[in-house]
């Protein structure tokens, strides 16, 4: 940058140090970069500021006796067992791992978090077909029976709007549904702001605005990838075990700072 700056006549000479000292003052990082997916939804800046308020709110609504929860299932969790015990970590040497493994099956983890608090609750299954979100969502409303408003957060897998967990809210809230035969309508009904249970859908391919995937990552560094799992069953138990352990000693709000609009970047200063 410091050749081109010369070479295209915008500076007759430049230093290293103030090209990074420009590019830090414009929050610029050139030499980092990840993967995105564009999300194709019409209504992503109304959807994702719908969020990112509900998300900025939920220390106050939590006072209020409202709960923000943000809720998706982790499946193929993968019960790997390795063929060799792990060499503990011992001074000056790193703990050995063994590559290879026996599968012994998979399950399926849906769980909540709340946003307020950082608690977790988790659900483990064979798989996640409707029936199974359906149970879920009975679950949270029975675990916030006291609550006046149970605010989720999710993306659009279709058992999210799916017919039974239309009966499962409506059970929560006490009311019989209106006729639900479309998409929409179930949508429709589901992000009713007036019932006591209320969906608030993300974007389309906007999975990062969904907080339990921040938990997801942490559950996968501190059990999963170091795991050592002789069946589904030790698998379950070890997920359960971390879940209460992280609720009681680890659980902390996540300090979310995104407010939908870009990085503001600082002014430079000649």
């Amino acid at each position: 940058m410091t050749r081109a700056c010369v070479q295209l006549g915008v500076v007759p000479s430049i230093g290293l140090s103030t090209v990074w000292r420009l590019l830090d003052q414009a929050a610029i990082k050139p030499h980092r970069w990840h993967y995105w997916l564009n999300s194709p939804d019409p209504n992503f800046q109304a959807k994702m500021m719908a969020v990112v308020n509900l998300y900025l709110q939920a220390l106050d609504l939590y006072h209020r006796d409202e709960i923000v929860l943000s809720v998706d299932e982790k499946t193929s969790i993968q019960a790997l067992e390795r063929l060799h015990p792990t060499h503990e970590t011992q001074p000056g040497r790193i703990a050995r791992i063994e590559y290879e493994y026996v599968r012994h099956g998979t399950c399926c983890l849906t769980a909540g978090l709340e946003v307020a608090t950082g608690s977790v609750m988790g659900m483990l299954t064979a798989n996640r077909p409707a029936g199974v979100f359906a149970e879920f969502i009975a679950w949270v409303g029975a675990y916030y029976h006291d609550a006046r408003r149970i605010h989720l957060v999710l993306d659009n897998l279709n058992t999210h709007y799916h017919e039974l967990t239309c009966q499962a809210v409506s059970q929560i809230c006490r009311r019989k549904p209106p006729e639900l035969t479309t998409r929409a309508q179930r949508v429709a009904y589901l992000t009713q702001p007036s019932k006591r249970v209320v969906f608030h859908f993300t974007p389309s391919h906007a999975s990062w605005l969904n907080q339990i995937e921040i938990w997801f990552s942490t559950l996968v560094r501190k059990v999963l990838q170091r795991g050592d799992f002789a069946s589904v069953a030790d698998l379950e138990d070890q997920i359960i075990a971390f879940i209460r352990y992280y609720n009681k000693v680890l659980a902390h709000p996540y300090q979310w700072t995104y407010t939908g609009k870009p990085l503001a970047a600082f002014k430079a200063v000649a």
